[in-house]
């Protein structure tokens, strides 16, 4: 009898679990139905700053929300810029690399520390030159919100050149050893491309 009953909770235990369990799938698969997907509104902006990347550029997309359009203008801008910021700093880096597997490893602390410098001391100056290519502003109905996205660029001509002039005013021998590498061709055939796209309506 003792076993009879014994089996008895077990069977009632376990079937009181697949119930919970199948509860709270039924619960979780009625969350996920609640959500739908909805469009990007700045993907066109998006499209743009991947191409001017893309072209040797420096460009990046900014949010901004706000009850007063210019300050969500400002907002997106300042949001767009610290994003510029992270990816001159990556595009430096690009460059560094490039020239060091061209001239090898031997006077790797001299490049890194050229380079280090150069993004110290430019990151402010180039974001300076920055220029909003596009901007697309939206507006709540409901909360009279304005929400704003901003295409932020910086051409390969300011980025690189702002990088040489660093490089020649610091560093003059390096420089020199610089120009004269391929990473300076591969530079210089960027910003050509990138001047015949502006030319032709990019």
């Amino acid at each position: 009898m003792k076993q009879f009953f014994f089996l008895l909770f077990t069977a009632i235990f376990a079937l009181g679990m697949m119930t919970s369990c199948g509860g709270s799938k039924k619960t979780v698969d009625q969350a996920d139905s609640d959500f739908e997907e909805v469009a990007d509104p700045f993907a066109d902006l998006t499209d743009l700053s991947n191409q001017i990347i893309e072209a040797g550029g420096v460009a990046a997309v900014g949010e901004g929300i706000s009850k007063r359009r210019d300050i969500a203008k400002e907002k997106a801008r300042t949001n767009a810029q610290g994003k510029l910021a992270e990816i001159f700093n990556l595009k430096v880096q690009k460059m560094k690399k490039q020239f060091l597997e061209e001239i090898g490893g031997a006077d790797e602390s001299e490049v890194n520390e050229a380079f280090s410098s150069v993004t110290k001391t430019l990151t402010s100056k180039v974001l300076k030159g920055a220029v909003v290519k596009k901007t697309k502003i939206t507006k709540n109905k409901k909360t009279g919100q304005y929400m704003v996205g901003v295409v932020v660029a910086i051409t390969p001509k300011t980025v690189n050149m702002s990088v040489m002039d660093e490089l020649e005013g610091s560093k003059p021998q390096l420089y020199q050893r610089f120009r004269a590498s391929q990473a300076y061709q591969d530079l210089k055939k960027e910003m050509e491309d990138y001047e015949k796209q502006q030319n032709q309506g990019f």
